[in-house]
């Protein structure tokens, strides 16, 4: 088994970085749908924490043993881990393809890990990954902004509460309510559907 180094540079490779608060450092990632991945990753609350480019082994395909490093390795609360490769739709039809990736799956198994196969369809589909992508805007801590706090002990006495009505109960603007929710997601400190439709002031926010 090996370990492939992203950060060594090559004319080659399209290297993202994505700064990951459930991990506490920076991902690597080897294009834009690895980085895309990412945000699901960190914003599932199954998911402890995942790491990218993870320690390669060695599969056989066409009488020939080749090395192979998946996409993630993403550890889960209950325990479970797994490698994930991501890969666009279109590239995933062949039929080389999906003989190769069944024996890179067959030698994960061996391994004791299952390999999971995702595509940009899956990755990129509906609201989940632009509404990731706005709550991960205000994952950084402000200095000084005790809000985040203030409003956390309102949401402990409330049922599910629309942001904008928890604005009018706080007596603030709706943007810096707004604002402050996204960054008690980041924390883990509150629950918002991320999935069903675009983030706005009338989304519900509670508790976790």
């Amino acid at each position: 088994m090996y370990i492939r180094n992203l950060r060594k540079p090559s004319p080659n490779k399209n290297i993202y970085k994505f700064a990951s608060s459930k991990n506490r450092k920076t991902v690597m990632c080897e294009g834009s749908l690895e980085k895309d991945c990412c945000y699901h990753f960190e914003y599932d609350p199954e998911v402890v924490c995942y790491e990218s480019q993870p320690e390669g082994y060695y599969y056989e395909f066409c009488s020939k043993q080749l090395p192979y490093t998946p996409d993630f390795l993403v550890h889960y609360i209950d325990g479970y881990q797994c490698f994930v490769e991501s890969k666009p739709y279109g590239q995933t039809l062949s039929k080389e393809f999906k003989q190769q990736f069944q024996a890179r799956k067959s030698a994960a198994e061996r391994l004791g890990f299952d390999l999971i196969l995702v595509t940009d369809r899956q990755i990129r589909k509906g609201f989940y990954l632009e509404n990731c992508k706005v709550v991960h805007r205000y994952s950084g801590c402000i200095k000084g902004d005790n809000l985040p706090d203030a409003l956390y002990d309102q949401l402990l006495d409330a049922k599910p509460i629309k942001i904008r009505d928890l604005a009018l109960k706080v007596e603030l603007s709706v943007g810096v309510v707004f604002a402050a929710v996204l960054r008690l997601v980041t924390l883990g400190k509150a629950l918002i559907d991320l999935d069903s439709a675009k983030l706005n002031e009338t989304t519900l926010v509670m508790v976790k």
